[in-house]
C-alpha cells in the first residue's frame, strides 16, 4: 500500500498539497493503473474524515484484519479503523472506527487478531494496550504494559514471544523486554542507550541491539536469551586515534519559573572553566521529540579547539512524557525559549562561557528556540545559527507543509491561538535599534518542510534592525532541502562553516574567514 497526494489543478494554493490524500493497494508486478483506492477522505466520505487525515493501511501475515491509521503528518495522534481482510476485493470496504484524536493513541501494531496500541490517555508517560479485533471497542482493551514508574515509554515493538519497549530516562534510552508480568532490561550491565534492531517478521527470541552514548562509538551486540552480550563486530566501536578524552555533565537547570530543565554538557577533560571557551548551546523543543545521548565524531573538531557543546531538552520535547511536551506547546510555547535562556545563563554562571564566547543553534522547529532566545536576550550571545528555521509563525500555515503544523503551534485563523503564534514568531519580534549578535541563516533552496522565505525575510529584517555591526549572513545551498537527504560532503561542509563562523565571532581565529 502507499499514500498518494492528488494532482492539483492549475492555480491551486500550496495549502492544498497534502489535503485529501488516498491510500492505494497495488500488487507487486501490476501496472500503476491497477492500483485500487483503499482509504481516504475522498474514498470514504461516509467516515467524515478530515481533509488532513493522511493515512496508512497495514496488515500482518497472521491476521484476518487490516487496520487504517491516520495522522496530520505532524502529531502522532489520529484515528484508527479496522476492516476484515476478506473485504479487500469489495468495491467499497466497510471500515469500523476504533479511536479518535482524543483517545491519544500514538502507535499501533497488529499481530493475529490483536491490535496493540501505545497511548498516553490516563498514562502521561505511556502504556501499551491490547485489543481483540473480534470486538473492536477501545473500552474493552486491556493494559499489557503498564505506565513506567519514572521512565517514558517512548515506543514499542512486538517480538516472537515478548513485547519490547523503548524507555527514556533523561538523555538515555533503554530497551525493556515484557513477558507476562515480568519486565527486564535486555542489557542491564551495558551503559548508555540500548536500541533494539527491528524484527519485522517477529521470528527471533534473541536480539540485535545498538549501543550508543555521548563518548563511545556505537556497537552492535547480539543478546542471546541466556548468556552475556556478544559484540558482533558490525560497527567499529573504538575511538579514533588521538581523540580527546571528554567529560560529560548532565545537570538540571532551574528555568524562569523554577522548573528544572535537563542540560548535557560535553568538553575536553581538564578544561578550565574561566569563561573563555567557545561554547555552543543546542535545543529543539517541539513535537515531543527529545535530544538523545549519541556519539557524533563530527563534534571532535569543536572539542579539539577547546569547545564546549551543550544540549538542552527544553519544554516542548518529550523527555518527561506528554506533560513536558504540552508545557512547550501553543499557548505555553514561550517556555521553550525561556528554558533555553536559563540554560544559556547557567553556562555563563558556571564559567563555561561568557556572552563573548557563547553561541546558540536551532534547526527546523528549533528555529523558534533559537530565534526567540536571540530576540528576547540578545545580550547573552555572541553568535547564533538559524538552521532551516521556522521564522514566521503567523504566515507559516499558508505554505504546503505549514498547514500540517497547526496542531502543534496553532493557527492564525483561530483568534484564541493568534497571540501565542505572534509571540513565538521570530520575524515579528525583531526590534529596530537593537544590538543583535551575529547570525548565520542556513537553508536549502529545495526545502519542502520549511520554505526558504522564512530565512530570507528574517535575515532581511535582522539586517535592517541590528545596531551591533555584527554580520547577518545567509548560507544557501541550491542542491539541498531540509537536510535529511543531504550528502555526507554537504553535511561536513555545512558543519565546517558553522564552526568557522562561530569561532570567528568568538575571536578564536587568527584571521577573518
Amino acid at each position: 500500500t502507499f499514500n498518494q497526494v492528488r494532482e492539483l489543478p492549475a492555480g491551486a494554493p500550496d495549502t492544498e498539497t497534502f489535503l485529501d490524500t488516498s491510500v492505494f493497494l497495488l500488487k507487486l508486478g501490476d501496472k500503476p493503473a491497477y492500483a485500487k483506492p483503499l482509504f481516504g477522505p475522498l474514498v470514504n466520505p461516509e467516515l467524515k474524515l478530515d481533509r488532513l487525515d493522511v493515512a496508512q493501511v497495514f496488515f500482518s501475515p497472521d491476521s484476518r484484519y487490516m487496520v487504517a491509521r491516520t495522522t496530520d503528518t505532524t502529531v502522532p495522534e489520529g484515528k484508527l479503523f479496522v476492516a476484515p481482510l476478506a473485504s479487500l476485493p469489495a468495491k467499497r470496504i466497510a471500515w469500523t472506527p476504533i479511536s479518535g484524536f482524543t483517545d491519544k493513541i500514538t502507535d499501533a501494531q497488529l499481530r493475529g487478531n490483536t491490535l496493540y496500541l501505545r497511548t498516553y490517555a490516563g498514562a502521561p508517560r505511556g502504556r501499551v494496550l491490547a485489543m481483540d479485533l473480534g470486538k473492536p471497542q477501545l473500552s474493552r482493551a486491556r493494559t499489557v504494559v503498564a505506565e513506567p514508574a519514572t521512565a517514558v515509554l517512548q515506543s514499542f515493538s512486538l517480538g516472537k514471544d515478548a513485547i519490547y519497549t523503548e524507555q527514556r530516562q533523561g538523555f538515555n534510552l533503554r530497551t525493556v523486554r515484557h513477558q507476562g508480568s515480568q519486565a527486564t532490561d535486555v542489557a542491564p550491565h551495558v551503559p548508555g542507550s540500548i536500541l533494539a534492531a527491528a524484527d519485522t517478521a517477529r521470528a527471533y527470541a534473541d536480539l540485535l541491539v545498538t549501543t550508543t552514548g555521548w563518548t563511545q562509538p556505537p556497537r552492535v551486540l547480539h543478546l542471546p536469551l541466556k548468556g552475556k552480550p556478544v559484540d558482533t563486530g558490525l560497527r567499529q566501536g573504538a575511538l579514533p586515534q588521538g581523540a580527546p578524552e571528554l567529560e560529560v555533565s548532565e545537570v538540571m537547570v532551574p528555568s524562569h519559573d523554577g522548573v528544572k530543565v535537563p542540560l548535557a554538557i560535553l568538553h575536553r577533560k581538564g578544561l578550565k572553566l574561566d569563561g573563555s571557551n567557545p561554547t555552543l548551546l543546542v535545543g529543539y523543543g517541539a513535537y515531543g521529540h527529545s535530544i538523545e545521548a549519541r556519539y557524533d565524531p563530527r563534534t571532535f573538531a569543536w572539542f579539539e579547539k577547546g569547545g564546549v557543546m551543550a544540549w538542552a531538552n527544553v519544554r516542548g520535547s518529550g523527555v518527561f512524557g506528554d506533560p513536558w511536551h504540552r508545557a512547550g506547546f501553543k499557548a505555553s510555547k514561550s517556555n521553550t525559549w525561556k528554558d533555553g535562556l536559563a540554560s544559556a545563563q547557567y553556562l555563563i554562571d558556571k564559567g563555561y562561557a561568557t556572552p563573548k564566547t557563547l553561541g546558540i543553534w536551532g534547526t527546523s522547529a528549533g528555529g523558534i528556540f533559537v530565534g526567540r532566545s536571540v530576540t528576547t536576550a540578545p545580550q547573552l550571545f555572541a553568535a547564533a545559527i538559524f538552521d532551516v528555521g521556522l521564522m514566521d509563525a503567523i504566515r507559516a500555515e499558508e505554505s504546503a507543509n505549514g498547514i500540517t503544523n497547526t496542531s502543534e503551534f496553532g493557527s492564525a485563523k483561530v483568534a484564541a491561538e493568534f497571540p501565542a503564534l505572534l509571540e513565538m514568531s521570530t520575524y515579528h519580534q525583531v526590534k529596530d535599534g537593537t544590538p543583535y549578535p551575529a547570525v548565520m541563516f542556513i537553508h536549502g533552496l529545495n526545502d519542502p518542510r520549511v520554505d526558504v522565505w522564512h530565512s530570507a525575510k528574517a535575515a532581511a529584517r535582522l539586517q535592517a534592525a541590528t545596531t551591533s555591526g555584527k554580520p547577518i549572513l545567509m548560507r544557501l545551498d541550491g542542491q539541498a532541502g531540509h537536510g535529511v537527504g543531504s550528502t555526507a560532503s554537504q553535511g561536513y561542509s555545512k558543519l565546517a562553516d558553522i564552526y568557522s563562523f562561530l569561532l570567528w565571532q568568538f575571536n578564536q581565529v587568527a584571521q577573518t574567514p
